[in-house]
């Protein structure tokens, strides 16, 4: 493999030395070219862009459908071929020290990076066209700018470090960046999964398939239903979508059940025809028959699988980026939670700002690690709805939990990890340097230690860390012997090998050392002759080696000294036999780093070969993060195993909602029991606003949630049987881009609750019917809660201002009321933040909005106006 691959590559962003200077590249710095004033025009979105009018003062070649190939200079030519070949995709073409674009594309880089617009001569035909461009050197920042922004970045990049005389250096698209197909680090989010999805269509029915392929992972769906759809991919956020059938251009393609925060890339339908994606997956994983990979019983999740893979090697030419075998997620896998009740319970972000901080994951991750915080969400945002394997979880976190010094040594191990999944897949795809296996070697290393601190854990998931990994551990000690304990970051100028590794390059070290002394001898020499002990023998990239004397020593040095450079504080000088040992010295140096570089590429290709052992061994020590960090939480914070049992049971003993009992800093938080199941199904919670009803119910539905991804919960005792949806509806939204108001969502929401619950769900549900007329409201509010309580009987909390509704436990035996205390002192109240028995008889909704802040002369009106409403003497005043 390191054969096959060019001498100047290495990691896609290294800190590598470009090659010479190529003479048609028009800049004589390596600065970025931005403008003098970067404040002068903000950045552009991508719809700006479109819209923008980029015409005035530019050349009028300014986009490359425009030109004639043929009449343009031979570079400009190959870019416009490229361009032609990628036209949806931002292309960066390398010229020595930068990476340069021209055309439309300077245009967009012009607006959306702030560089500075210039030109290249385009021959007599066209004139200057327009160019913009970056240093190599700071390629990742800006083309994550790009991705960030959706676009896709081709990269052409030098494969040749020396062409023919007259030839240009042959250059080739080495990497397309689109959202979805990164691997470099700095571009992906450290904590969470960066899908790539794809779907196919046939009515209503849909397959996706979903890969991150900076980890490997990588699933398969098939179902009915495009709502399910829209969940599944709003669950995911994936980064990036692929649909066949759309045409790159096409005005709004964006399909109504596809969530608007997704980045959509057109697709051609050959790839996702049914042989053309099971030839390409047979390839793959190199099979005769798919039905190993469980893939002929969901043809569409089929076909949407092999144009992914498709997809994915288009985006690394001359690399294949390893992935897992397709794992198939069936309906009824995990807890149904449609996106709506995961904004009301902020599993991932706050719903008022989308913040991390106060979200639930903020509150449950003491992860140490990437794949650990990674494992970690991935399992809250699809808690589990097997029995057995919640029981297997909790059993792992009360082993830790028991176990303080065990657990705290466990974390003082995971702490210093890197991402192992990340770190096998960037090796595999050539783009790891030497830091990247330094860091693989120091895991790996830590792998034994781990599983000597386990030896005696019985928790179901901690086994696999028990089992002996012999070619993980000669693998790290083989990047030990080879790799220096600080490798140089670029992969091009040695730094990277040890001595006694390799006998050719151990020889041509030795030569370069016997060189190294021939020239401090011929540094000593000249300062003799010269009488100038002063005197430095120098090397410069673009000079070579030279003799460096001050302007005042100049007229003083020997005659057979050659001028080579004035400074203004310095003379620079060679020697005939110094230039001629330069050449052999160089030529030493170029043999050198390009053996040192092969055989760093020899060895990140046996890593990359070992990818998939080190992600399964990287999943196991994930897991083991979660289960130590769930662990530290429950015993720092006070929670309690709750008891998984069958039927529709919900018992909790002094429960706390985990993220508001963090928040709280100058009071503790109020602890609240509910009881649900065979015989009360739905209760009825009335009290004023602002005294925890909305905080109860949350809490009640996250508790739930907690215990089915395996955690322990805030409480002190819990009986939970398992739920398979968890609907809620809390607070008051409006939707202005469909034209919806607050009541029309609150009303649309409601609507899904009531046609998808069952006997087995648990449904949330705040101030139903108060976005219309009271007795409307009323009138909607008692059907919901009667038809939830006798016709499905799920397991609900209603939580409600219409105190009427109390009157309905009098005609359904499993309803019960209950009302969030207060204390009431000569018109103060005191919200006591706890839930009694009993229904509350007034809103006291007033008193909430004088401690609000509403003026004293608008509440004591209120009052007045409630008196004559009561009294049946409103009048309008």
């Amino acid at each position: 493999m390191a054969s096959s691959e060019p001498a100047i590559q290495g990691s896609l962003f290294a800190a590598e030395v470009a090659p010479k200077e190529d003479p048609s590249q028009n800049f004589d710095t390596d600065k970025p070219r931005r403008r003098s004033h970067p404040g002068s025009k903000p950045l552009a979105s991508k719809e700006h862009v479109a819209a923008a009018d980029l015409s005035n003062e530019l050349p009028p070649w300014h986009h490359h459908s425009l030109v004639e190939p043929a009449a343009l200079p031979p570079m400009l030519r190959h870019y416009v071929e490229l361009k032609a070949a990628h036209p949806e995709r931002i292309l960066l073409y390398r010229l020595g020290d930068f990476f340069e674009c021209f055309f439309e594309d300077a245009l967009l880089a012009n607006q959306l990076l702030e560089l500075t617009l210039t030109g290249k001569e385009g021959g007599k035909a066209h004139g200057r066209v327009p160019m913009a461009g970056i240093p190599h050197h700071a390629a990742e920042r800006y083309c994550s700018e790009l991705v960030r922004r959706g676009y896709s970045v081709a990269l052409c990049d030098q494969v040749e470090t020396t062409a023919a005389k007259g030839a240009l250096l042959r250059r080739e698209i080495t990497r397309v960046l689109t959202p979805g197909t990164l691997l470099e680090e700095g571009l992906l989010a450290a904590r969470r999964n960066n899908w790539l999805a794809a779907v196919v269509l046939e009515n209503e029915r849909w397959g996706l398939a979903v890969a991150d392929v900076s980890t490997g992972e990588f699933q398969v769906y098939e179902r009915e239903g495009l709502a399910g759809l829209q969940q599944e991919l709003t669950q995911l956020q994936a980064a990036e979508l692929l649909l066949p059938g759309i045409e790159h251009g096409q005005a709004n393609p964006l399909p109504a059940w596809c969530p608007p925060f997704l980045s959509l890339t057109p697709q051609l339908r050959t790839p996702f025809e049914s042989s053309h994606a099971s030839r390409c997956l047979k390839q793959r994983y190199g099979v005769q028959s798919l039905e190993g990979l469980g893939l002929t019983a969901i043809p569409l999740a089929l076909r949407a699988a092999g144009g992914l893979i498709t997809y994915l090697d288009a985006s690394q030419p001359g690399s294949t980026l390893p992935l897992g075998r397709p794992v198939t997620v069936f309906a009824g896998d995990a807890l149904v939670i449609d996106q709506q009740s995961r904004r009301n319970l902020e599993l991932t972000a706050t719903q008022r700002d989308g913040q991390f901080q106060g979200s639930l994951l903020w509150a449950l991750d003491r992860t140490h690690t990437a794949m650990g915080a990674r494992a970690l969400r991935r399992w809250l945002e699809a808690p589990l709805l097997n029995q057995t394997a919640i029981k297997w979880r909790q059993e792992a976190v009360a082993e830790f939990v028991a176990a303080r010094p065990l657990r705290q040594a466990v974390r003082r191990l995971l702490r210093p990890m890197a991402d192992l999944e990340r770190l096998a897949g960037r090796c595999a795809a050539g783009h790891a340097n030497g830091r990247d296996l330094v860091a693989l070697a120091d895991s790996l290393e830590r792998m034994p230690l781990l599983s000597s601190l386990l030896e005696n854990c019985q928790a179901e998931p901690l086994q696999p860390l028990l089992q002996p990994r012999p070619t993980l551990a000669a693998l790290a000690e083989l990047l030990r012997y080879q790799l220096l304990d600080n490798p140089a970051l670029s992969l091009t100028e040695g730094g990277l090998i040890h001595d006694g590794v390799d006998e050719q390059l151990d020889d041509l070290r030795n030569r370069l050392d016997e060189q190294e002394n021939w020239l401090a001898q011929v540094e000593k020499r000249e300062q003799q002759a010269s009488g100038n002990t002063n005197l430095k023998l120098q090397f410069h990239r673009s000079f070579g080696y030279f003799l460096a004397v001050t302007r005042a020593k100049a007229s003083q040095v020997p005659e057979h000294w050659i001028r080579r450079q004035t400074l203004s504080n310095e003379e620079r000088f060679f020697t005939p036999e110094l230039k001629e040992r330069e050449g052999r010295i160089l030529q030493l140096k170029a043999r050198s780093q390009q053996r040192e570089y092969d055989l760093f590429c020899k060895l990140r290709h046996q890593v990359g070969e070992a990818a998939a052992e080190i992600r399964a061994a990287a999943k196991a020590v994930a897991e083991l993060d979660v289960f130590a960090g769930l662990a530290e939480l429950a015993a720092t914070q006070g929670y309690c195993q709750p008891e998984i049992v069958a039927g529709c049971c919900l018992e909790i003993q002094e429960g706390r909602h985990p993220v508001v009992e963090q928040l709280l800093t100058d009071k503790s938080f109020v602890p609240n029991s509910i009881a649900l199941g065979e015989q009360v199904n739905l209760i009825v919670l009335t009290g004023p606003n602002a005294s925890g009803k909305s905080c109860y119910i949350r809490q009640t539905g996250v508790l739930q949630l907690m215990a089915q991804m395996g955690s322990w919960i805030p409480a002190r005792s819990a009986r939970l049987g398992l739920v398979d949806r968890l609907f809620t509806r809390v607070g008051a939204v409006d939707d202005l881009a469909s034209g919806q108001s607050t009541f029309m969502v609150e009303m649309a929401e409601t609507a899904n609750i009531l046609q998808h619950a069952s006997s087995k769900s648990l449904v949330l549900l705040d101030e139903i019917g108060r976005g219309t007329a009271t007795f409307d409201g009323l009138s909607i509010a008692w059907a919901v809660a009667e038809h939830l309580a006798i016709e499905i009987a799920a397991n609900c909390i209603f939580a409600t201002h219409y105190h009427e509704l109390n009157a309905l436990a009098d005609t359904c035996t499993n309803v019960h009321n209950f009302q969030v205390a207060v204390l009431e002192k000569e018109n103060e109240l005191e919200f006591l933040h706890k839930v009694v028995p009993g229904g509350a008889s007034r809103s006291y909704g007033i008193e909430a909005a004088r401690l609000a802040g509403v003026p004293a002369a608008v509440v004591e009106r209120a009052r007045q106006v409630l008196k004559n409403i009561e009294n049946k003497q409103f009048q309008t005043v």
